[in-house]
Formats: C-alpha cells, structure tokens, sequence
C-alpha cells in the first residue's frame, strides 16, 4: 500500500509538471503570435500617419524596411502577391524569393491571420494587413524569424524538465518518511488484530478512543464482529460440551453391553460375534471422539488444569509402547537418539503426554501397510526433549501440514481410512497447553515423522 501511494503521488508529481511545461509551450506560443500582432499593428499605424509618402510605393517600402528589427521585415505587395523592393530583404532571411512568395500566399490569405511555418531549419510568422495611403488599399506582407525564440524555449523546457526530475525525486524521499508515519496507524491496527485468538475473543477489543477518526469506524465495526464471534463462539462450545457430556453416557452402555454378550454368549453364529465385535469396535471410537470433543471444549474454556511438573520422557514412551504393543501387533519400534547424558526430562503433564503418544501412534497405525513398523525415537538436550512417531506410510504434502493439525481437517491421502479429523487437533491443543507443540516432517525412507516437543527440566529430587 505504502509503495502504491508513493507511486501514486509521484506520477501526480510528474504529472502536473507534465501540464505545467505543456502549458509554458502553449503560453510561449501565444506570446510570440501576440508580440507580432503589436509589432504589426505599431507598423501600421506608421503607416496610416504617413498621407503622402515621399517617393510613392517604392518609398514606402524603403521607409518600411527601416521601421522594423533586423528579424521582422515588411514589404508593400500587389494584387499578384509581388513585392515591391522586398527581394534584398527576403534573400537577407536566405529564403528563395520565388519559394518565399508561393508559401506566404498559402499560409495566409486572410489579413491580420498569423501563420507559421518552417523553412530551411529556420521557423517563420507571417502575416498581412490591408492599409489605406493615399487614397491607394495596400497590402502590407510581414515575416518574423522566431527561431531565436523557440530555441530559447526549447532550452528554458529542457530546464524544467530537469528540475521536474529533480524536485520529483527530492519529493519521493520526503513522502515516504511522511507515509511510514502517516500509515502507522493502519500496522498497529493490524497487529491489534493479528493479536486476537479464540481464547481472547470475549476479552480483548480494540480501543476506538486512540484509532484516528479515518480508522475509528473500521475498529468499531470490528469490535462489533469480535461481539458476533464469541457469542457464536460460546454456543458452539456449550453446545459440543453438552452433547458430548450427553453421549458419552449412552455409548458407554453400548459398548459394555456389546462386550457381556460377546463374551458371554455361547450360541452365537460367526456372523453374530463379528456383529457384535463391530458393535464394541464403533461404540469404543464413538467414545474416544466422544472423549476428544470433552477434552478440547474443556482446553478452550480453560478448565483443565495440567500439573507442570518434571517427568522422564523415556519411561513415559516405555510405558505407551508396553500398552499399545499387543494392539499393534508388535510393530512398535524404540530406536536409539541423540542424548546428552541420561537427561530425558521434560516439564508437562506425563498424562496428557502419554495420551497425545498413542493418538499419534493410533493415527499411524491407520495408514501403514500391515507388515511396517512403527519406529519412536528420542531425541534429547539440556533444553528441548523431541519424540518423534515415524512411518512408512503416505506421508502428508507440504500444503497440508498445518491443516491436518486443525479441527475436523484431514488431509487428501486419507482414503478410506474412517477418521474424525479431531485427534491430531486434540494432540496440538494439549501440547500447547503444556507449553510445548506438535508438528509433522517428512521422513528420511518416506512416510511421515511426527514430533511431540517440549521444554527440558532437571529431573526430580530423588528421581
């Protein structure tokens, strides 16, 4: 925007230097063609004061070529466009008297009309009057030789083109310290804005009394879509948190009932067990997104609190791969990593942690051929503790790596793969809760490398 009205305001510069050399010319013009109405009108009036002039014609035209500057001539002519003692005069301007003639008869016909043209390099007015002497009509012919005067012109242009340029560059480099300070307001507005998340929509609103009267309606206007938000922001989360405290219930049922009887029943047909199974497997993933929703309604309103304490990582990881190892089929992989010493401590919640683990380890599980493993790996330093969940299965494309992280975003290499699209937002959501974060990368034998970052801690008094 600042380079647009910098732009903007040095073409009106340039511009209106434009008009203003445009109208030098037109105003020179005018000039010249006025200067040579007076010179021909001062001309003719000497001549009207002459009754009788000595000599007759010829006389005329001698006291004429004395009358008038060296660059100015005049001559008396006939009916037939003849002069009369002109010749001299003429060939003193280097114009051929035989070419002279023909072209001032064309240029002007009409007396007192001013023509110009150029001839030999050299630019030339022309024009004629009618004067009565001696009871004779005689037409007068004058010829001005202005290139003088359009040189001068042309150089005087030349100037104020140069000093357009000049004055049009010193003005750019004073605007656009004026535009930085002038547009201030519109980048703390912006970063006002940038500001603003969900957590802060009921809260934070921008002050209309400090934005200048130009940004006053725009902030108000926004305060007021801030008001609109959080009220749709908060009926969308009671909402969530009521339906989701509503079904958890039900599908508890559901899935306890589905597990008695198959376990308990004895004549049941292959098709029923397996009916009954499916029964058991939906009604577990109704509550685990049941149980995801919970979790991110109650992250955004600030009700779960997360013990920050020191915990190890290493035995955390020890303790979800012992759990999910037999629903894995033992694909579940430790590879060794970067370690200094045995500092494996990081500071969080060792339940939330354990839980966004085996939401990553369960993710994977859903798109990696059968028969790959799924390898974990720590990577530890005096200030930053990274787990990273690697597989080999589709990966995720650079456009969608943010994405997938938000709620209800799954990306295109899902397929068939059933799937929600909230327990990666719930991983994100717990992890910047516990003041660290989550992210996905490309593996090195392809697939993808999820990573669970936080904040290193010194281990435990007696740990």
């Amino acid at each position: 925007m600042r380079r647009q009205l910098l732009g903007m305001s040095l073409l009106a510069v340039l511009a209106g230097y434009g008009l203003l050399i445009v109208a030098a010319g037109l105003l020179a013009s005018k000039e010249r063609r006025s200067s040579h109405r007076a010179t021909v009108e001062a001309v003719r009036s000497l001549l009207l004061s002459q009754a009788r002039p000595q000599g007759g014609i010829d006389g005329l035209s001698d006291s004429l070529a004395g009358m008038i500057s060296p660059n100015f001539l005049g001559w008396i002519e006939t009916d037939q466009g003849i002069p009369y003692g002109a010749a001299r005069q003429i060939r003193q301007f280097s114009i051929p008297t035989g070419m002279s003639l023909l072209r001032l008869q064309q240029l002007s016909t009409v007396p007192t009309q001013v023509a110009s043209f150029q001839l030999g390099g050299q630019t030339y007015l022309t024009s004629s009057v009618l004067v009565q002497v001696g009871g004779s009509t005689l037409r007068v012919r004058f010829l001005e030789d202005i290139t003088n005067k359009i040189d001068q012109q042309r150089m005087l242009l030349i100037l104020i083109m140069v000093a357009a340029g000049v004055a049009t560059l010193f003005t750019g480099a004073l605007l656009r310290p004026v535009l930085l300070e002038g547009l201030s307001p519109l980048d703390d507005l912006g970063k006002r804005m940038q500001e603003i998340s969900t957590d802060s929509l009921d809260s934070q609103r921008l002050l209309i009394q400090s934005q200048p009267r130009e940004l006053a309606q725009i902030a108000l206007a926004f305060n007021d879509l801030l008001d609109r938000l959080s009220a749709s922001w908060e009926r969308q989360r009671g909402f969530v948190n009521g339906v989701s405290h509503e079904l958890r219930t039900p599908i508890s049922v559901i899935r306890n009932y589905a597990s008695a009887l198959r376990r308990r029943s004895q004549d049941l047909s292959e098709k029923q067990f397996e009916q009954l199974t499916l029964i058991e497997e939906e009604a577990t993933r109704m509550g685990r997104l049941v149980a995801d929703l919970l979790s991110l309604t109650r992250i955004d309103a600030h009700r779960t609190l997360m013990p920050f304490e020191p915990f190890d990582v290493a035995q955390a990881i020890d303790r979800v791969v012992e759990r999910l190892q037999r629903h894995c089929h033992g694909r579940l992989q430790i590879c060794p990593g970067a370690t200094q010493g045995a500092r494996t401590f990081a500071l969080g919640d060792v339940d939330r942690f354990e839980q966004c683990l085996a939401n990553l380890i369960e993710n994977a599980m859903k798109y990696v051929p059968d028969d790959s493993p799924i390898r974990l790996r720590l990577d530890a330093s005096l200030d930053r503790i990274v787990v990273h969940v690697i597989d080999r299965g589709p990966g995720v494309p650079d456009g969608e790596k943010e994405r997938i992280f938000e709620r209800f975003g799954r990306g295109r290499n899902v397929g068939s793969v059933p799937g929600s699209g909230v327990g990666l937002a719930v991983v994100r959501a717990m992890m910047e809760a516990m003041g660290g974060s989550v992210k996905v990368a490309d593996a090195p034998e392809g697939g993808a490398d999820f990573q669970l970052r936080l904040r290193g801690a010194a281990p435990l008094r007696g740990a």
